[in-house]
This record gives C-alpha cells, structure tokens and sequence, in this order.
C-alpha cells in the first residue's frame, strides 16, 4: 500500500508521554503544574491528541482538571485512560469537561487467564458492557486492545466487529509487549504480529479508525508505528523520548520528523521538539542520551577533521535538517580527531579577525594533535572553557 502526501497529512498523533511515559519505572512523577506546562508544549507542537491518567491517584486527578480546564482542550483533544469498569468511568465523569476516554481491556489469552482469569466471552461481554456504559454517558471513546499482537487473530476481529458496530471512535492496536514486526507474514510471522499486513487487512475489512501503540521491547517501535501509519491507521500513539514501561514506546519526536522528512508532514510546530524533551527531562529527572536522535546534545555536534570540514563548508552534508528547526544547536568541538579547519574555526569563535597563516595557529595546532591528543594525556573532546584557556596559554586571546 502506497499513501499520498495528502493522505499521509491526515495522520495523527496521540502523544501519551503523560499517561505510559509516566509510568516508566524509577523516575520522578511530575507535578500537576509540571504537567500542564508539558502538555502545553505538547498543544504548541499541535499534537492532536494527549492522552492523561485522571481516575488513579490525587495527583492525576488534579493534573487532569488542571489540563482540562486550560485553554488546551480547544486545540488539542485530551482523553482520559479508563480501565474496562464501570467506577473508572464514573471517576473520568467527575473530571471537569471530560469528553473522551480511552478504554484498556486486554483480549490475548496470555492476560485473560493469568492476569484477570477470565475467558473470551466473559471478557466479550465486558467490553460491550463497558463501552456501551461510556457512549450512553455522552462520552466519545477509543478502545484498547491490549496485547493483541499475541491474541487470537479471529477473536480480536470479533471484538474489532463489536466496537464498529457500536460505533466508537477508533480501535487501538496495542503491541503491548513489542512483539509486532515490520515483515510480511510468513511461517513464522503470523497476521496478527506482522504490522503492515494487520494493518492494511483491518483498514480494509472495517470501517472504524485505527491506532498504533508500539511498545520497543525488540527496538521496532518507530518503524512499525511508520508503517501502520502508511498502511492506514490514522493514529500513532507515542512518547516523547521514548518514555514508558520497560524499554519505552516509539518517540513522538521521531515519527514526527520522520513524517516531515519522508512524507513531506509539515502540520507539526518541530521547533518546539527539544524544548518539551528538556522540560520533560527536567520534570521527570530522566537524563536525554547525549546520542539521542533529534533531541540530544550530540544529534548536531561534530569534531572529527573529516565531519567537521564538511559541516564549516556545508552544513547539509553531515546534517539531515538544520539543528534549530527543532529547537537544537550546532555545536563543533576539538578533539582527538579534529583537524586543523575545525582549530581554526574554534579559534575565529573567540578571536574573528586573526589571520589563518598566524604562526601561533600552526603551533596551537600541533600542540593540540601531536601532544595534548596524539600522546593519549587527553582522550575526551575539550569544553569551550578549556579551549579558551589553551588560547590563552598561546597568546591567542
């Protein structure tokens, strides 16, 4: 399946960083207000949709009413996850504005026996119970398939049956454990895990929205959040950075940019990218790898000769999109194998107008290559302070 640029534009995000990012395990649980600030970002990036705990603790209900009766929900949906029972629902009903939730029931055997210790048609006969619960209390909802990549392929198309034909807003293919994969079936790849195949089958037998929740427990989280995205699921449900149980969800910021860049996606604000990754990281106390994609310290950083020599002459040969389109930085450092271009780049950064045939350039520079780097007494890249004092040492500045 081929999807046009114009079809590719009606695909939308459904970012639950504040809802599985935040259960990730061993960090700091945000703040209402923290809360709000990131789902403000999260609204100025245009994401369509936030997805929010709401009915657990005090402070997910104080952070829901927080976000709920903010300016947010007149741009950007805000849907409150439930589990399949009727006291969630009437919890979510209390919150201020509520419109939406998203109701999470599993359907694989593995859970309904060892989780719940039900069978299939009881856990038929509580999803249509529940759901229709949700939709006579006024509410729109999205339904959950938890753990579907292992479930019974003909029993999640019945309960994919069921929710169409009661009218729902969109079924949620949730990869709960990572196993999806982005290969056609074949004798070891049933229907049910091979994405692309899922996908476009479902898109073509049923009529109601789909949704992809990948989880990256075998790294294939972006890649099959993208292909069930062009195979024809309208929604992508994902975090920033990556965040959530275990090995984390799909990136937010990186099938973003990976629609922008492929597909020609340009709805999403990408400046703000970085800046709601470091709110979060500050929020959270989850440290963004330096090597992070997109967001991290080194996505636009260079200092070997080779790299950097192509980066001062053009930044698009090392570069796939300039840093500040999504609110990172270029950053060139000197290090143990950077070449003289980059040394007098440095240089021109603290002292503009010296001459490149400057003889204390040459001796700077077979100072920093032969001794300080060459000989192994320095084996890291040098900060911009300590640049400054080897300058300083030359007489430079």
């Amino acid at each position: 399946m081929t999807l046009s640029q114009k079809e590719m534009m009606t695909r939308c995000i459904d970012d639950t960083t504040l809802r599985d990012g935040v259960q990730m395990p061993g960090i700091r649980a945000p703040n209402p207000e923290e809360r709000l600030e990131i789902a403000r970002l999260l609204s100025k990036i245009n994401i369509e949709r936030i997805e929010m705990f709401g009915t657990w603790y005090d402070i997910d209900r104080q952070s829901a009413r927080l976000i709920l009766e903010s300016e947010i929900p007149d741009k950007t949906r805000v849907a409150i996850w439930v589990r399949a029972n009727k006291s969630d629902i009437d919890d979510a009903l209390h919150l201020p504005n509520i419109k939406e939730v998203g109701i999470s029931h599993p359907i694989s055997d593995i859970h309904l026996k060892y989780k719940l210790n039900i069978d299939r048609e009881t856990a038929y006969k509580r999803i249509e119970e529940i759901v229709q619960y949700a939709i006579d209390h006024g509410l729109r909802v999205f339904y959950h398939g938890e753990d579907c990549t292992r479930a019974d392929w003909d029993f999640e198309l019945k309960i994919i049956q069921l929710l169409e034909d009661l009218k729902i807003d969109t079924y949620r293919i949730c990869d709960t454990v990572g196993v999806g994969s982005p290969h056609h079936t074949s004798e070891t790849i049933s229907i049910n895990k091979s994405i692309p195949d899922k996908i476009e089958y479902l898109c073509t037998h049923f009529k109601i929205n789909f949704e992809y929740h990948g989880h990256d427990d075998l790294g294939n989280a972006v890649s099959n959040t993208l292909i069930a995205l062009s195979h024809g699921c309208k929604w992508a449900s994902t975090t920033m950075l990556g965040m959530g149980e275990r090995s984390g969800n799909a990136e937010t910021e990186k099938v973003i940019m990976n629609l922008k860049f492929h597909h020609g996606v340009d709805k999403y604000n990408v400046k703000y990218l970085t800046e709601v990754c470091k709110k979060i990281s500050k929020a959270t106390e989850v440290r963004i790898p330096s090597n992070k994609a997109i967001v991290g310290m080194n996505a636009f950083t260079h200092q070997s000769g080779i790299h950097t020599a192509g980066i001062i002459q053009h930044p698009e040969t090392y570069e796939p999109f300039p840093p500040e389109s999504v609110g990172n930085v270029r950053r060139l450092l000197v290090g143990p194998y950077s070449g003289k271009k980059v040394i007098i780049y440095k240089i021109k950064e603290f002292m503009p107008e010296i001459n490149e045939k400057d003889s204390r350039i040459k001796n700077l520079t077979n100072y920093l290559q032969k001794h300080l780097f060459g000989s192994g007494i320095r084996k890291s890249a040098l900060t911009d302070e300590e640049f400054k004092e080897i300058l300083r040492k030359f007489a430079i500045i």
